[in-house]
C-alpha cells in the first residue's frame, strides 16, 4: 500500500480523539467550501446543486455567508468616510464621560442605570450603529439610530420646552424640536432623566405616519444641511422596506456586498445625520454635567472640536466589527486585538502618548472601536463563564453555533431567493427579512434588546410575503397605500393571532417616553411554551429569534417553491433536517398560543414613572 493509499485510510478511519474528530471536521468543511466557492446566484446553478444533492444547496449556503464576511471591513470607500468623518468628535466625549465617572467596564448594550450611564450609553450606540453599517448591515444600523434620535429629540424638547402636539409625526416634531435648540446651541441641557411628553398625548408606535410639515433645515458643523424630518422618515422608510430605500438590502443580502452599490454612500449620509443630531445632544449632556459638578474647563473642552473632521475612507478593522462567535469575535486573537485597542484607548484618556505621538482622526476612531467591542466581548465571556457555572456539565458552547447555524440557514435562504423573485416588492421583504435577521441575531449577542426591534421587521416582511404569495391583489394595494403598517400586513396576511407577538416587538423598535419594553419583555416571556418558569425570562428573546427564523425561512422556501419545484424540494428537505417536519402545525399551535395574549397590560413606559 502506498503513502498516498494508507493517508486516504487513515482518514476514512474513526477519529480515536475529539481533537482528531475535530481536525477531519474542519477538513471536511474547507472541502465543502472549495467546492461551493464557484457557485454564485442563478437559480440555473442551484437547479443543478438540487439535482446532485441538498447537501450541496447547504454548501452553496453556507458559502454565501461566507463570502459575505470576508468582505467586511473592505466596503467602498466613500460609504467608510460618510460613517468616519462623524465618529471623530465622539473622542473629546468618551474623555468627558470617562472622567465624569462613566464606567471602562459596562457593557456597551446596557441603558440601565444612572444618568451618566445613559449618556454612556448613547455614545456607545452610535459606534454601535456605524459598526452595523460598516458590515453592510443598514437596517440593523437604523433601528439603532431611529430609537436614539427618539430618546434625544425628546431630551432636547424636555430642555427647550417643546412638548409633542396631537397627531403631530415624529419627523414634525423632531423638525420643530432640532431647529429650535439649533438657535442656542451650544445650551445648557437639564441633567434630569424625564422626557417630554405632554399630558394626554398617547402616541404609540403603531403610529408611524411621514411628515407633513417637512420642517426645517439645520446647519450641523461648517456647511452640513441636515433635515430632521427627512432624517425621520428616511430612518422609517428603510426599516419597512419602501420608498426610494426599498432596495438597499439587496446589496448585501443578494449581492453578498460585492462591488458598489449606488444607494450605500447616501444611506451613510442618512445614518451621518442622525449620529450628529445624537452626539450633539450627548455632548450638550456631558457638558451640563461637568458644568454642574464643578468642571466648567471639561465642559468647554467638549465644543473645542468639530462636530464633522475627514477621517479617511478605510473601515475599521475587521476584529471590531465581527459578531462575538467564539470562531469569530471571540476568537483568541480578536480579544488580544481588542483588548490591546482598548489599553491604548484607556492610556490616552490619562494623558499618556503610547505612539510617542497624537493619534491620527482616523486611529482614534479605531481605538474607540477596539475599545467598544472589548468591553462588548468581556461581557459576552461573562456571560458564558456565568452560564458555565449555572449549567455544569450540562453547559455546550455549540448551543450557540447551532443557532449560528440555524440563522445562516435562513438568512441565506431569504437573500438567494431575492435574487430570483421577478416581483420587486417581495425580493425587497426577503432581502430586507435577510439582512434584519442577521443583525438580530448580532445584537442578540450581546444582550441588546435592540435585536427584537430588528425582529419587528422580519415579522412585518413574514407577512408581507406571506399576502404576495396568497393574495397578490390585496397586496398591490397595500403598497400602493405606501404606508402600510406591520398590523395592515398581519391582519392581511391572516396572521391576527400574531398582533400581541408583533406589539411586543414593536414596543422595542422605539424608544420614546412611554415606550414599554418592560411590559413587551414579560410578553415574550409568558409566549414561549412549555418553557421553564426558572429560565424563561433568559431565553426569551432567544425563543423569539428561533420563531422569526424559522417563519423567514419556511416562507422563502415557498417562494423558492413557486419558481422551481426541484430547488424548493431541496431546501424543504434542508428545513426538515434541521427544523423538523410538521412546522406548519407547530405554528399552527404556537400562534393559538400567543393570542392568549392579546389583552396584556404591559404598564409604564420606561420614561413613565
Amino acid at each position: 500500500m502506498g503513502r498516498a493509499s494508507r493517508r486516504r485510510r487513515e482518514l476514512r478511519a474513526s477519529p480515536q480523539t475529539a481533537g482528531e474528530e475535530e481536525k477531519r471536521a474542519r477538513r471536511a468543511a474547507s472541502r465543502a467550501e472549495r467546492r461551493a466557492a464557484s457557485i454564485g446566484s442563478g437559480l440555473d446553478e442551484y437547479r443543478h446543486l438540487a439535482s446532485i444533492s441538498s447537501k450541496r444547496v447547504t454548501e452553496a449556503l453556507i458559502s454565501r455567508h461566507n463570502k459575505r464576511m470576508s468582505r467586511i471591513g473592505s466596503l467602498q470607500g466613500d460609504l467608510n468616510g460618510e460613517l468616519m468623518g462623524v465618529l471623530v468628535s465622539a473622542g473629546s466625549i468618551d474623555l468627558a464621560l470617562r472622567r465624569l465617572g462613566a464606567s471602562k467596564h459596562r457593557m456597551p448594550s446596557s441603558y440601565a442605570g444612572s444618568w451618566i450611564d445613559q449618556v454612556s450609553w448613547g455614545a456607545d450606540s452610535a459606534f454601535q450603529a456605524a459598526r452595523l453599517a460598516f458590515s453592510g448591515q443598514f437596517a440593523g444600523a437604523c433601528a439603532i439610530l431611529r430609537t436614539q434620535l427618539e430618546r434625544w429629540t425628546e431630551n432636547v424638547a424636555f430642555n427647550a420646552e417643546l412638548t409633542h402636539q396631537q397627531g403631530e409625526s415624529f419627523g414634525d416634531f423632531a423638525a420643530r424640536v432640532w431647529s429650535t435648540a439649533n438657535m442656542t446651541y451650544p445650551y445648557k441641557a437639564d441633567t434630569a432623566l424625564i422626557n417630554a411628553q405632554e399630558e394626554g398625548v398617547r402616541d404609540t408606535w403603531e403610529d408611524e405616519g411621514k411628515s407633513v410639515k417637512q420642517g426645517e433645515v439645520i446647519t450641523v458643523g461648517e456647511n452640513r444641511l441636515v433635515s430632521p424630518s427627512q432624517l425621520a422618515d428616511g430612518l422609517s422608510e428603510i426599516l419597512h422596506g419602501r420608498g426610494p430605500w426599498a432596495e438597499l438590502a439587496l446589496w448585501e443580502s443578494s449581492r453578498l456586498l460585492e462591488g458598489e452599490d449606488p444607494l450605500a454612500q447616501p444611506a451613510a449620509k442618512l445614518l451621518g445625520d442622525a449620529i450628529l443630531l445624537n452626539l450633539r445632544q450627548i455632548r450638550v449632556c456631558a457638558a451640563t454635567l461637568a458644568t454642574d459638578t464643578g468642571n466648567p474647563g471639561l465642559a468647554r473642552s467638549l465644543f473645542s472640536m468639530p462636530e464633522i473632521l475627514p477621517a479617511g475612507t478605510a473601515a475599521p478593522m475587521p476584529a471590531s466589527l465581527m459578531p462575538l462567535m467564539p470562531s469569530t469575535g471571540l476568537a483568541p486573537e480578536v480579544i488580544k486585538t481588542l483588548e490591546r485597542g482598548a489599553h491604548l484607548h484607556g492610556q490616552v484618556l490619562i494623558g499618556h502618548r503610547p505612539a510617542g505621538r497624537l493619534y491620527r482622526d482616523d486611529e482614534w476612531v479605531f481605538l474607540s472601536f477596539l475599545e467598544r467591542r472589548a468591553r462588548a466581548a468581556r461581557g459576552a465571556l461573562k456571560a458564558f463563564d456565568a452560564e458555565r457555572e449555572h449549567l455544569g456539565d450540562e453547559f455546550n458552547l455549540n448551543g450557540v453555533s447551532s443557532k449560528e447555524f440555524y440563522l445562516i440557514m435562513a438568512a441565506e435562504t431569504a437573500g438567494l431567493v431575492s435574487n430570483w423573485s421577478p416581483n420587486r416588492y417581495a425580493a425587497t421583504a426577503l432581502a430586507l427579512s435577510s439582512s434584519s435577521l442577521r443583525s438580530a441575531f448580532w445584537l442578540w449577542l450581546e444582550d441588546d434588546d435592540r435585536a427584537m426591534a430588528l425582529l419587528r421587521v422580519c415579522l412585518e416582511q413574514y407577512a408581507r410575503l406571506r399576502v404576495w404569495r396568497t393574495k397578490p391583489e390585496k397586496a398591490e394595494k397595500l403598497e400602493g397605500k405606501g404606508d402600510a403598517t406591520p398590523r395592515d400586513w398581519l391582519n392581511t396576511a391572516g396572521l391576527k393571532r400574531l398582533l400581541p407577538f408583533n406589539r411586543a416587538l414593536g414596543e422595542f423598535a422605539h424608544a420614546k417616553r412611554n415606550s414599554k419594553w418592560d411590559g413587551a419583555r414579560r410578553l415574550l416571556t409568558e409566549i414561549q411554551a412549555n418553557a421553564s418558569p426558572e429560565t424563561a425570562i433568559y431565553t426569551a428573546r432567544g425563543h423569539a429569534m428561533g420563531i422569526i427564523s424559522g417563519l423567514i425561512w419556511h416562507e422563502s422556501i415557498q417562494h423558492a417553491q413557486m419558481l422551481d419545484s426541484d430547488v424548493g424540494m431541496a431546501m424543504e428537505e434542508i428545513f426538515n433536517e434541521h427544523r423538523g417536519e410538521g412546522f406548519d402545525g407547530e405554528m399552527n399551535e404556537w400562534f393559538n398560543h400567543v393570542v392568549q395574549f392579546k389583552g396584556m397590560e404591559f404598564g409604564a413606559g420606561i420614561g413613565e414613572a
